[in-house]
């Protein structure tokens, strides 16, 4: 083929994928925020505000105006440095085999364990000072329950506590300090556990995260569509341990960058000006929505519709819309979209829901919703859900779906 045509043919291609869908850009961004690099995108060696460096530079490419940050503080528990789990002489591996407990304080030591199960959960001894107990459901017919162990954690002082997991592990964020507690999985338990030793280290830390706002103007500049999602994500357990946060939120915040690459192309210049919202602290219980709603830079009472993007991975099954049993209208609109096009096999609706960003703006009476795929991978909140991993599986047509319901909704 000679070289001029080869050229041509590769800036045809690049224009059309400009002005539709960039899935190589969208994969770039997934395996950009699930790096190491970012630490989990969580509060060890400031993961998250690295992560939002990156966003700004994005945001630059594509915003009309300057983008922005909005800084806010909160506490949050961390673990910076060791992190050794031994039980009966076998290492544990971190995120794998086990995981601490997001309110474990700094704890080191060895310690003999004492079992609760069906055979002895109601002659418990008194003194367990310096014991770590271990909780054991196996055949308790739900009298060693969560509100069980809640109980007894409460009325106790002991050294810790071990609570096996039958499945999977499955991480999150704490603001406080509360005793140490060690998630591990049965098929890594040594049969008879009996001695436990370890190191954790843990810090509290008051931390300040940063929201990135951009915007593209639109034809009509006072009423604006929101579109956000949420960056942040666990962070690190440790020195070696990392939750990499692909399908949550990697993915929503990439689906956000492909929807603002493709708005500011000239030919796709939106009705009303979109306001493109990247949140921090979502993972520690919606503190970056929440701050955003209490100190708004654009009149809430000027936000014609808001779209929070989470977990926008995989579509196997379709799409959920939270709300969008409370807002009819708007979801006839987005099932019609999806049916005239041939996207996805379901768009499904459930009511209000305080599980993403988009809460805070409901609460305040702004028109939400909160999209996310469903089917296909179930990796989350572990180790994991990493980002080369993640299929991707109809980013396509969740973009295609999407942008056409910003332009519908006009």
């Amino acid at each position: 083929m000679r070289k001029g045509f080869s050229f041509f043919i590769v800036f045809i291609f690049s224009f059309f994928v400009a002005k539709t869908q960039n899935i190589e850009y969208a994969r770039n961004c997934v395996n950009e925020l699930t790096s190491k690099k970012y630490n989990g995108r969580g509060y060890v060696e400031d993961g998250s505000n690295r992560a939002a460096s990156f966003l700004f530079d994005e945001f630059l490419k594509y915003s009309t105006d300057k983008p922005y940050n909005q800084s806010f503080s909160f506490p949050v528990n961390t673990f910076p440095g060791k992190m050794n789990v031994v039980v009966n002489g076998r290492n544990l591996v971190p995120g794998q085999d086990y995981i601490i407990g997001t309110a474990c304080p700094t704890i080191k030591g060895e310690f003999k364990i004492y079992s609760i199960n069906k055979s002895n959960y109601n002659k418990i001894p008194t003194d367990l000072n310096n014991q770590f107990v271990l909780f054991d459901t196996t055949g308790s017919n739900g009298e060693i329950d969560k509100e069980f162990i809640k109980r007894f954690q409460l009325a106790n002082k002991t050294a810790g506590y071990i609570q096996i997991e039958e499945k999977k592990l499955t991480w999150s964020v704490n603001s406080v300090q509360k005793f140490p507690v060690v998630y591990i999985l049965r098929k890594a338990l040594p049969a008879k556990p009996s001695k436990i030793k370890l190191q954790v280290d843990a810090q509290l830390i008051n931390y300040t995260a940063k929201n990135v706002i951009g915007q593209i103007e639109g034809k009509i500049a006072d009423t604006c569509i929101f579109i956000t999602a949420h960056y942040d994500h666990l962070g690190q357990m440790g020195k070696k341990t990392y939750f990499p946060g692909g399908n949550d939120n990697a993915s929503g915040t990439s689906m956000l960058l492909n929807l603002m690459q493709y708005f500011a192309i000239k030919e796709n210049k939106p009705t009303y000006t979109l306001v493109f919202i990247a949140f921090a602290g979502e993972e520690a219980g919606l503190l970056g929505s929440e701050y955003y709603t209490n100190h708004p830079t654009k009149d809430l009472k000027k936000i014609k519709f808001l779209l929070n993007l989470d977990l926008m991975g995989t579509g196997d099954d379709g799409i959920m819309v939270v709300n969008g049993s409370f807002f009819e209208k708007e979801f006839l609109m987005m099932e019609k979209i999806n049916s005239d096009l041939k996207l996805l096999t379901t768009v499904g609706k459930r009511g209000k829901a305080q599980n993403s960003d988009h809460y805070y703006f409901t609460e305040k009476g702004v028109p939400s919703f909160f999209l996310y795929t469903t089917g296909g991978r179930t990796a989350y909140h572990d180790i994991y859900d990493d980002g080369p991993g993640l299929p991707l599986t109809k980013f396509k047509e969740v973009f295609t779906l999407i942008s056409t319901f910003i332009k519908t909704i006009y």
